[in-house]
C-alpha cells in the first residue's frame, strides 16, 4: 500500500468543508454508509489533495474531481470482491461436497477411542519386540514409565550414549514399521 503525505492544514480544512460530498456521493449511488464510507473516504482525500495541489484540475469543479475518484474507488472494490481469492469454494467440516451418501466429514472421521488406542500400542510393541533386542525393549518399557535416559543407563549398567544409541535404532525400526 502507497505511504501518502498527510494533508496540509489547508487541505485538512477543504476536506472538511466539502465533507459532506461524500455522504450526497453514497445516497446518490444508493450505497450503505456502514460499508462503503471506508471504500470511498479515501479516494475523496486524494481528490482534496490532487484539487489543491494541480492547478490544471481547478478547470473542473471539486465535486466532479471528487466523484470520480470515488467511483473508480467503488469500481476497484466490486472488481477487487470478483478475484478468485474473494470468490473462493467455502468448506465447512459440516457438509462434504464430495460424499453422495450425505455424511457430513465429522461424521466419517473416527473418535478417539481408548480401547482402540490401547490395542493399537499393544500391536506396535509387538512388532517392535520381534525386531529389536530384549535389551531395547526393557529401555523402552522404562523410557514409556517415565525414567530419564540417566536412571535407565544406571538400572541397565551401560552408559547414557549407549543408551541413547539403543533409543534410536528402536526409533528407525519404528519409523519402518509405521512408514515402511
Amino acid at each position: 500500500m502507497k505511504c501518502e503525505v498527510p494533508l496540509t492544514p489547508e487541505q485538512r480544512l477543504f476536506a472538511a468543508e466539502h465533507h459532506d460530498l461524500v455522504y450526497k456521493f453514497l445516497r446518490k449511488k444508493q450505497l450503505s454508509i456502514d460499508e462503503f464510507y471506508d471504500v470511498v473516504i479515501f479516494a475523496y482525500l486524494r481528490s482534496v489533495r490532487c484539487y489543491l495541489t494541480e492547478p490544471r484540475l481547478k478547470q473542473y469543479s471539486f465535486t466532479t474531481i471528487s466523484w470520480r475518484l470515488m467511483s473508480g474507488a467503488v469500481s476497484n472494490y466490486y472488481r477487487s470482491k470478483k478475484t478468485a481469492k474473494h470468490s473462493a469454494l467455502i468448506l465447512s467440516l459440516h457438509t462434504n461436497p464430495y460424499d453422495e451418501s450425505g455424511y457430513a466429514l465429522e461424521e466419517t472421521v473416527a473418535s478417539p477411542n481408548p480401547l482402540m488406542r490401547q490395542l493399537e500400542e499393544q500391536l506396535l510393541l509387538h512388532d517392535l519386540a520381534k525386531r529389536v533386542s530384549k535389551q531395547q525393549m526393557n529401555i523402552v518399557h522404562l523410557k514409556s514409565c517415565g525414567y530419564n535416559d540417566r536412571d535407565i543407563a544406571r538400572q541397565q549398567n551401560t552408559t547414557m550414549k549407549r543408551v541413547q544409541e539403543l533409543l534410536e535404532e528402536v526409533r528407525s525400526v519404528l519409523l519402518e514399521i509405521c512408514y515402511g
